[in-house]
């Protein structure tokens, strides 16, 4: 079987749930690695943008990854290292 995404892994053959979170993650990947590209990767934010800055959709994407993978959510560091703290206070 061939993963084109670090996320698709996650789910099995009926988790609706699981496959609706792995797109939004599949996406959220997609614009934040074009974001950081553009702003780089420090911990703090500089994008100026808080109410549209992936960062921010990190939080919760972390918050329902580990509450719907539990620790099968541990791999996502990419997830997890964007997904903690307040990076535009």
């Amino acid at each position: 079987m061939l993963v084109t995404t670090p996320y698709r892994y996650l789910i099995g053959p009926g988790d609706d749930v699981g496959a609706e979170l792995v797109d939004d993650l599949c996406r959220w990947h997609d614009r934040m690695v074009a974001h950081v590209r553009r702003h780089g990767a420090s911990s703090r934010c500089g994008c100026g943008d808080p109410d549209d800055c992936p960062r921010i959709e990190a939080r919760d994407l972390w918050r329902r990854a580990m509450n719907e993978f539990g620790v099968d959510a541990a791999p996502l560091t990419f997830l997890r290292q964007h997904g903690g703290g307040d990076v535009h206070g």
